[in-house]
């Protein structure tokens, strides 16, 4: 009788302490969150129950992915898959597989975690659970984006949602929602993607989901950053990076500051994104999330090759590739391709850069990465335009490319691009100034300054070289100051 107490009794304070754990971590407050879930554990071992034992570590690692501990989270997938193995708990098995996947995910390790939810989402179809189901097709569903397979991707994500609204499962809708918006970003339909990732934080806003409403407010930031909306970008990423930091997040703080250091960037205060960059590559580096080091690698050469240093900026960049490689990141791939044609076509290595320019389009066709295509098109133009044997004609041609993708994507900073390149090529005076207008609203000094240069060269304006100039100082850009000074303008 004692004894069916005590059991009674424990049960009852573990089911406290992880139901009050959910809690805390939806809330963002996940130190305590840990401290309740290894209180749980360490009363369900005293007690020799294993089913508590092994539903508290699966806990742990929902926790452990919100703190990026991806070493602590598999640890923890692997004590509970061998004690869901022990009790024959399908389920359990399943969703410890969801986590072994997890963290092969985020390190980049792609084939091996799309084969570990697979396993899971055969379990669950076997048990009949559906909201495991719907969890699984998303996971499916993430690493088939990452992969560039953009089609898979949205049926995995819409056949997760489906599931989701019929079980009003309203957690599990958003984060479809989310992923949904992530991969029509991709495929350059900014409008819809900003249609699903507003639905997303609205559910989040109202079941208090905090580090989910963090990354709702990065997505859009980015989205708006596409849009070369500055102000808007610095200002959802900043309302973003405070919940982060009072939450713990280390992964979200290290994407919020490369998403900051990009705006700098773009706006030309380099200095400033370089000590972001940093920042964010530190936790990156730190937390193993080797997909998002990437990222930040890419960042931190495009700062390089902006202030002319380009052995800098091609030693960043070919660490990202190598690592987008090994990871099967193919849109990745593609966008260092045409970053490392850039710095060879500065450096007058043609053959090499067309090599780059070759290999990243095929790949960017095959995944149908628009935003990427549309670049890869532009350094065709300036290839066509400078090469050994220029072809005024194929330059055109490609810079028509790129404006049609610029305007089907709605990037106006792609279309300032590309009135650029055809201004340089046909010599309109009329296309300068569109161009020139459209960097001025945007308010991008080092496109500007870039616009004023080929203006003043080509309509041999020297008034306008000398704008370039004052702004090249001003920035500090010792390679186009150089530059200027060399062509005698």
């Amino acid at each position: 009788m004692t004894n069916d107490k005590y059991n009674c009794n424990h049960i009852r304070l573990i089911h406290t302490l992880q139901n009050r754990a959910q809690v805390l971590n939806l809330v963002g407050k996940n130190e305590r969150s840990l401290a309740d879930l290894d209180r749980g554990l360490a009363v369900s071992k005293q007690c020799r129950d294993k089913k508590s034992q092994a539903d508290c570590l699966w806990q742990l690692c929902q926790i452990y992915s919100s703190l990026s501990r991806y070493q602590d989270m598999l640890q923890a997938a692997q004590e509970s898959f061998v004690l869901y193995q022990e009790l024959n708990d399908k389920k359990g098995q399943a969703e410890s597989l969801n986590n072994f996947g997890y963290v092969h995910n985020r390190l980049g390790e792609y084939p091996q975690a799309l084969e570990q939810y697979s396993q899971s989402f055969k379990i669950q179809v076997e048990i009949g659970d559906r909201q495991g189901q719907a969890q699984s097709l998303s996971n499916i569903g993430a690493a088939h984006s990452y992969l560039g397979d953009f089609p898979k991707a949205l049926s995995c994500f819409t056949e997760s949602l489906k599931i989701q609204e019929d079980i009003c499962d309203r957690r599990g809708q958003a984060y479809s929602l989310s992923n949904l918006g992530g991969v029509y970003g991709q495929l350059g339909d900014y409008p819809m993607a900003l249609e699903q990732y507003a639905r997303s934080l609205k559910i989040r806003d109202q079941i208090g989901d905090r580090q989910g409403q963090a990354y709702n407010l990065s997505n859009i930031g980015v989205l708006h950053s596409y849009l070369s909306d500055w102000p808007k970008t610095l200002s959802y990423n900043t309302r973003s990076l405070k919940i982060q930091e009072e939450i713990g997040d280390r992964r979200g703080q290290a994407l919020c500051l490369s998403n900051i250091g990009s705006v700098q960037g773009q706006l030309g205060d380099y200095p400033q994104a370089l000590l972001n960059f940093a920042k964010s590559l530190k936790i990156r580096e730190e937390i193993g999330d080797r997909k998002n080091q990437t990222t930040t690698l890419n960042y931190i050469g495009a700062v390089h090759d902006t202030l002319g240093d380009y052995p800098k900026a091609l030693e960043y960049y070919s660490r990202s590739l190598k690592m987008r490689e090994e990871m099967g990141d193919r849109p990745g791939q593609a966008q260092n391709l045409n970053s490392i044609a850039n710095v060879y076509l500065e450096q007058g290595r043609y053959d090499e850069a067309r090599n780059c320019l070759v290999k990243g389009e095929k790949m960017a066709l095959e995944t149908g990465a628009k935003a990427v295509l549309r670049k890869i098109y532009l350094s065709f133009g300036e290839l066509e335009m400078t090469a050994r044997e220029p072809s005024p004609a194929k330059a055109l041609e490609y810079a028509g490319h790129s404006l049609q993708l610029a305007g089907g994507l709605k990037s106006k900073a792609g279309q300032a691009e590309a009135l650029l390149l055809q201004a340089r090529i046909e010599r309109s005076e009329d296309k300068f100034k569109q161009a020139l207008e459209i960097f001025k609203g945007l308010k991008q000094p080092m496109e500007t300054a870039k616009a004023n240069f080929y203006y003043g060269q080509v309509m041999i304006k020297p008034g306008k070289i000398k704008e370039a100039r004052d702004i090249f100082l001003r920035l500090d850009m010792k390679g186009w100051i150089a530059k200027i000074d060399e062509s005698g303008a």
